[in-house]
């Protein structure tokens, strides 16, 4: 489910007529410059350097790991998709049957099928066309669109690459040595009993992108260390290589019935163990009979209704030998009406100095 990325998105690329319609205002964002300032890929955060992942690759060139915010949540939309779906499908079916029984003389009421060709196929066109023209925002979060996000950590070229459905941001490279984890940093916070991935962050004072990007890796954890443990494997990897690190076990990028069930199944056991109850596990009956394999299956119905797309030829031949380095994205990529609304949303990135209190001028007004 692509809800976070696609918010995430659209508050920073909503063109200003939109966003004067819609009655929001900017928000602010403002950072401090010890924050934006440090280098993270140099500090240990952990002892423990563990790959929860999921990954898809590993070797001496690059790590791939899975992105998405709400991938516990994959598989409602799918349902509700489907049921939706179901109106122009059943409604081309009666126009289609009915047809076939006037066509084959059946029936003697002809003008009572006539009526009825007539008034399902308007339902079938009508149907149709709000599913393509309006509903296909929604349910392109889940069906018909990239299967999974994918972050690879490339440690010849000391880059990122992040591959994100068009409507989140598109693909997108950024440097290793901008990257910023947001679960935890100077501030000392940690998302702990949050149920959320692993956050990282790209800041404008770094990049001299606009905007932030951020996207989220790896799975849900209710355990504020996770985030740190994996971090530090990922940071171990580009900084010091695969050596004296334990090896992951590799996913796969097919769609495989039992992927969507840990991450719902972990919210319930979690919830048991925090509200160990008589009422709390009769409540939890029907969730595991009924809920869970509902959103288990909608999770692989998913999957089956994506696609998986290559890396561009430059990423995919990234750190070999004698070819190109690929190119940092920048705000010429993007369409003239998307540069302008990402132009218009630098200000939300403000740095402040804390010293002083005053905003920093680092070329983002």
């Amino acid at each position: 489910m692509y809800v976070g990325e696609f918010l995430l998105w659209f508050g920073s690329a909503i063109k200003a007529e939109t966003r004067k319609k819609l009655k929001m205002g900017y928000t602010s964002g403002d950072m401090t410059l010890k924050e934006v300032q440090k280098n993270y890929t140099q500090e240990s955060v952990s002892n423990n350097p563990r790959p929860i992942g999921p990954y898809y690759a590993y070797n001496d060139r690059y790590l791939e790991i899975r992105g998405g915010m709400f991938e516990n949540f994959r598989g409602i939309l799918t349902w509700i998709s489907l049921l939706i779906f179901l109106i122009p499908l059943s409604s081309s079916y009666n126009s289609i049957y009915s047809f076939i029984v006037l066509y084959n003389n059946e029936t003697d009421k002809v003008t009572g099928y006539v009526i009825a060709i007539i008034f399902f196929s308007i339902i079938f066109l009508i149907s149709n066309y709000l599913c393509i023209r309006y509903f296909r925002y929604i349910y392109r979060f889940e069906l018909f669109t990239i299967r999974h996000i994918r972050v690879r950590f490339n440690r010849i070229t000391k880059q990122v690459y992040i591959q994100r459905p068009k409507y989140c941001g598109g693909t997108v490279v950024f440097k290793w040595e901008h990257i910023m984890p947001a679960n935890f940093g100077e501030t000392g916070s940690d998302m702990g009993g949050t149920n959320m991935v692993n956050l990282i962050t790209f800041h404008p004072y770094k990049t001299g992108f606009p905007v932030a990007q951020s996207v989220g890796i790896g799975k849900n954890t209710y355990n504020p260390q996770d985030y740190k443990d994996e971090w530090e494997f990922i940071r171990r990897y580009m900084e010091h290589g695969p050596e004296n690190l334990p090896k992951p076990r590799l996913s796969t990028h097919l769609p495989m019935p039992f992927h969507g069930f840990e991450g719902h199944v972990k919210p319930m056991i979690h919830a048991a163990k925090n509200a160990p109850t008589a009422w709390v596990y009769l409540l939890l009956i029907p969730v595991f009979l009924i809920l869970l394999p509902f959103y288990t299956v909608g999770y692989f119905i998913s999957e089956c209704l994506c696609w998986q797309p290559r890396w561009p030829k430059v990423i995919r031949q990234a750190g070999k030998a004698g070819k190109p380095i690929p190119k940092e994205t920048t705000l010429a990529d993007y369409p003239p009406k998307v540069q302008q609304a990402l132009l218009d949303s630098r200000l939300e990135w403000s740095v402040r100095d804390e010293k002083t209190g005053k905003l920093v001028d680092y070329g983002n007004s």
